[in-house]
Formats: structure tokens, sequence, C-alpha cells
């Protein structure tokens, strides 16, 4: 190849498209300069950017909804009471009952100086159905009656004590277990409804009590007897009817979920001479009280704990026509 002849022929480029060469070359060197100099190290910092934000983002405590909390439900007994529950098989010891479902304390209270003797059961279950009711002979109807310790067993109660005997007569409101069986009105009785809200309310005259609309609001026991012992506030009443010191059944309420079977021991001498109304409601506001009943008493007053006779019955006690008692199901 002639050397010579390549060289020459280069050299014969014409003069502007040499100018306009070097115009390109020059042009495309700024370009280079400027997107090492200026348009990459930005990127690279918006993207060290972007990743310090994430990092941040991920770090960050979430922040609740509006109106979200971490506080149990106070309607949901399970939780709300969850020491009072144990897991797996109860755990039974002499005086006391717990399990997933219930819990029941069983104490005595010993007054000499006063002549008294009265058992409590303190209670606290997780569901409403776990506080029921049972008939005499599992009939409604006038004038059935049974052994309370034959109930009891039938139903295997962890702890119980005598209703309002509704049975001795025709008369009287009666919502057991969620079922109204009668709603006529006694005369010379008050009405008390527990609701399936665990919560209490005392009905004092026939034109403030509607069936129907008791049961719509969701009642599940209706005793009637009484007098009621406490106000709503869980204060003791203005006055008291005069009542002479017997033996006496109380069911009271601390709050919906917490309840106290209350059984007064009477008329037997210095071991225990029994209560009047207004002592009985000292008593049941002393123990903390807001809601508490009056039920059948004398005879009738009994109360039984793990399949035994808890009290000492006046002449042993009687047969009765239904029991309120402590199931433990869940």
């Amino acid at each position: 190849m002639d050397k010579r002849g390549k060289k020459k022929g280069f050299t014969q480029l014409p003069v502007w498209m040499l100018a306009a060469i070097d115009v390109v070359a020059v042009v495309l060197c700024l370009l280079v300069f400027a997107y090492f100099d200026h348009v990459r190290p930005s990127a690279v910092a918006t993207d060290q950017t972007n990743q310090a934000l994430t990092v941040q983002a991920t770090n960050r405590p979430v922040q609740a909804a509006p109106g979200a909390t971490d506080a149990p439900d106070p309607n949901d007994w399970r939780v709300k009471f969850a020491d009072q529950f144990v897991k797996g098989a109860p755990v039974i010891t002499e005086n006391s009952y717990k399990s997933e479902n219930v819990s029941v304390t069983l104490s005595k209270y010993s007054v000499p100086e006063q002549e008294l003797t009265y058992y409590v059961q303190d209670v606290y279950i997780a569901d409403i159905e776990c506080l029921r009711n049972v008939f005499a002979k599992d009939t409604f109807g006038k004038s059935i009656t049974e052994e309370v310790l034959g109930m009891d067993s039938r139903v295997n109660a962890v702890g119980a004590i005598n209703g309002d005997y509704y049975a001795h007569g025709s008369e009287g409101v009666v919502i057991r277990n969620g079922v109204l069986y009668r709603e006529v009105w006694a005369p010379d009785q008050d009405v008390m409804v527990l609701f399936r809200d665990g919560t209490m309310k005392h009905y004092a005259t026939e034109e403030e009590f509607d069936a129907e609309a008791v049961m719509a609001a969701g009642a599940w026991q209706a005793w009637s007897f009484g007098p009621s012992l406490l106000k709503e506030n869980g204060e003791l009443l203005d006055s008291y009817e005069r009542a002479s010191h017997d033996p006496r059944t109380v069911f009271g309420m601390i709050e919906p979920g917490h309840y106290l079977l209350i059984v007064i021991d009477g008329r037997q001498g210095s071991y225990s001479e029994g209560t009047t109304y207004s002592e009985t409601a000292k008593i049941c506001r002393d123990l903390g009280c807001v809601a508490a009943y009056n039920l059948d008493g004398g005879k009738t007053s009994q109360m039984t704990f793990q399949g035994k006779i808890a009290n000492q019955p006046y002449e042993g006690g009687r047969k009765v026509s239904d029991l309120i008692y402590i199931a433990d199901i869940g």
C-alpha cells in the first residue's frame, strides 16, 4: 500500500469539514464532562435520599388509627376479669373454684358480738350463660319443690342459692334463663331483672314494668320477692320496712360479670340470730354491692358449694322450687 497516497488523501479534506469535526469533538467532550460532573452525582444523591427515606419510614412507629385503643373491652368479661380465670383444668380448693369460665370463692363471716354468721360466694363469670336458674324437677309450675342438693347435683352447680320460691303462688314475674314463664304482677312484691349485659334493674311498681319491653331489652333472669336493698348507686335507702331478725338470702351485683351470692343464717341463738332488711342492706353495701335483692328467707335460705350445703339452714332447711346457680360452661 502506498502510505504516501493515504496521507495525501487525508490532507486534501476541505477546511470547513475539518473545522466541523473539531467542533463536534469539543461538544462531545463537554457533554461527557457535564454528565459526570452534574447529572450523575445528582442521580446518586437522589437514590441515596430515597433509600434513607425508606429506612426512616420502615423504622417509624405505626400510628394508631383515630379512635383506636388497646384498652380491653369493658363488656368482654373474659378479658376484663382475666386474672380471675385459669386456663386448662379447673383449680379447686376447699373454698374456691377457678376455671376458664368462672371463679367462685366461698367465705364465712362470723360476728359474735352481733350473734351473726353469714356466707358469701364471690363470683366472676366470663359469660352470662354461666349464671343460671333451675326449676325443681326441671318443671315450671305451682307447688313443685325438690331438695336443694338434688337440684344442685343434677345441674352440676359450682355454687348455688335458693331463689324467690316462685311456686308458692300463682302471682309474680318469672323470667328464667331468658324465657318468660309468667308476667302476673304480685301486689305485695317488686321485681328485679338481670339482663344479658350483666346489669340489674329494679321495678317497684306494676306501672313501671312492661314484660314485652323487658324481654326485648334482653332480660335473662327476673325474680319477684324483695325488697330491693340499695339505691342504684349502691347507697342505702332512706328507710326500710320493719322486719324481725331472720335468715336471709340475697343476690348482689358489684358490677356486670361480678356478683355475690349471700346467705345469712338466723333463728339460731348465739350462733346467728339473722338480720333485718336494713342490717342486710348494710352488709351488702359493705361488701361492695351496687345492687342487691332480697330473695326468699327463713327455712328456705340455703347455699350449696361444690355439692354440699355450705351454710347452717334453720331447722335443716326445706325443699324449694328453684335455685340460682353458677355453671362452669363456656
